[in-house]
């Protein structure tokens, strides 16, 4: 469940924020009459990621040489978008006010499709990441818990994207992202081994003898206590390096502050 809870509250909170950042935008510049097409794009977003989810997780659930191939490219894909999000964190505000320029000085029709198609592809891609994510870790998995921890980080991101509303020019983004990318990088190496694990069990890696990789790896399964140790390790790391940031800042401005005296 807190694999579950992490991962919607990061994704759902980035997702959030991706929704914030374009209707102020559009407020701002006056362009309200393209506001729709952002709620229309996050409708058709949520709808296609859900499905994709339900494809992933019907497939995983019935064949473990998918769920361990899922597990794979979940494992890559996390790891290398999550590197990129760190990377341009402090540009993120102006990279997605330039797409939304771009789109706007349209047509009235293609200012229309161009912010729609915009909000869907963004939006899409961290419901489609959540979904390969999920759906990587469900098989084997109860669905109540799944549920309750999807539910749960849902409500936290919602909750914690109006205080950055709100507040935020209190809130260090930079600093948020590359807390809970760590997060992500950890989650994606799980995937990556869960992955050999099953995909060895298949006996599907080529030109080697599968049977030591499976065995090596059986303690990363759901169940393992690595895997269990692993799960709460991806809740501390984060928390660990976001206080460990804050008193480092605070501490940095403090000495600024006595220098400037």
């Amino acid at each position: 469940m807190i694999d579950t809870l992490l991962i919607t509250f990061r994704e759902g909170l980035e997702a959030f924020l991706i929704v914030a950042i374009t209707l102020a935008y559009l407020t701002k510049t006056n362009r309200l009459a393209l506001i729709p097409a952002v709620y229309a794009g996050v409708g058709v977003a949520i709808l296609l990621s859900s499905y994709i989810g339900y494809r992933i997780g019907d497939e995983a659930e019935e064949n473990p040489a998918v769920e361990g191939i899922m597990s794979l490219v979940a494992g890559f894909l996390v790891a290398s978008m999550t590197l990129y999000v760190m990377k341009t964190a402090t540009s993120l505000r102006s990279a997605i006010g330039n797409q939304l320029e771009r789109h706007a000085v349209k047509p009235t029709l293609g200012a229309l499709i161009g912010i729609f198609g915009f909000t869907v592809l963004m939006i899409a891609r961290e419901g489609i990441e959540t979904a390969v994510m999920l759906g990587a870790i469900s098989a084997g998995s109860d669905a109540s818990s799944l549920l309750i921890g999807a539910i749960s980080g849902l409500v936290l991101a919602a909750s914690a994207g109006v205080i950055w509303v709100k507040q935020s020019h209190k809130i260090n983004l930079r600093l948020f992202l590359q807390a809970t990318g760590i997060f992500l990088i950890l989650f994606s190496i799980r995937l990556f081994v869960y992955g050999i694990h099953e995909v060895s069990e298949m006996d599907l890696i080529p030109y080697v003898d599968n049977s030591p990789i499976h065995i090596a790896t059986e303690p990363f399964g759901h169940d393992g206590l690595p895997a269990q140790i692993l799960s709460y390790g991806l809740l501390a790391v984060p928390c660990l390096w976001l206080a460990f940031t804050f008193i480092k800042d605070h501490f940095q401005k403090t000495n600024e502050a006595a220098a400037a005296e």
